[in-house]
C-alpha cells in the first residue's frame, strides 16, 4: 500500500524493473521481448529479475526473447542464440553449439572479448578493429567485411546468405558456402 502512493524516483532500479515486468505481463502475453532487462542493476538484482522472468515464463506458458549484449547472461539463460550485426542475423545456433563452435568472425570476436577467471592479468581482451557501419547508408555487401580478418573481394560486393554449417547452426559468411564447410 505504501508503494502505491510513491513516485518512480522513490523506487530502486530493481523495483522499477519489477514494476515494468508486471505491466508487461498483466495481459498474459504468449510472447515477451525482454530488451536488456537487467541493464544498470547489480548482479544480485539481475539474478532475481531473471529468475522472476523464468518462473513467470513457466507459470504462464509464454515464450521469452531475451535481447542482451551480456554474453555471460545469454550463455546461462538461453537455449538458442541469434547474433546480430548491423541489424542482420550473422549466426544462429543452440547456445551450447555457439559457445563451443562459433563460426562467424563477429561472433568469434564477441566471445573472445569475454573475461575469464582463467585469464591471466597480463592477457589482453581481444578487440575488433574498425568501426560499426553507418546504418543510414545502404549496405549492399557484408557489413562486417571492413572489420573482418577473413574478408575477400566478394565480401565487399555481395551480401552473404545464412548457410547451414551443421544441423541447426547457420552462419552468414561466404567461408561456409560449400556444404557448410569452412573455406
Amino acid at each position: 500500500e505504501v508503494r502505491m502512493k510513491e513516485f518512480p524516483y522513490q523506487f530502486s532500479g530493481g523495483m522499477r524493473q519489477r514494476a515494468l515486468i508486471a505491466l508487461a505481463l498483466a495481459c498474459k502475453p504468449e510472447l515477451v521481448f525482454a530488451d536488456e532487462p537487467t541493464t544498470a542493476l547489480d548482479v544480485t538484482v539481475q539474478a532475481e529479475i531473471l529468475d522472476l522472468l523464468q518462473t513467470l515464463q513457466k507459470e504462464m506458458g509464454m515464450s521469452v526473447v531475451l535481447i542482451s549484449h551480456n554474453l555471460n547472461l545469454i550463455g546461462e539463460r538461453c537455449r538458442r542464440v541469434l547474433v546480430f550485426y548491423a541489424g542482420k542475423i550473422v549466426e544462429e545456433a543452440s547456445t551450447e553449439e555457439l559457445f563451443k563452435n562459433p563460426c562467424h568472425p563477429y561472433t568469434k570476436g564477441l566471445l573472445g572479448s569475454l573475461l575469464s577467471i582463467r585469464q591471466g592479468e597480463d592477457q589482453e581482451l581481444s578487440t575488433m578493429p574498425g568501426e560499426v557501419p553507418n546504418l543510414l547508408e545502404d549496405i549492399s555487401y557484408c557489413a562486417f567485411a571492413p572489420r573482418c580478418p577473413y574478408a575477400v573481394k566478394r565480401c565487399f560486393e555481395e551480401n552473404p546468405e545464412l548457410i547451414e554449417v551443421t544441423p541447426g547452426h547457420r552462419c552468414n559468411c561466404f567461408r561456409f558456402e560449400k556444404e557448410g564447410a569452412e573455406k
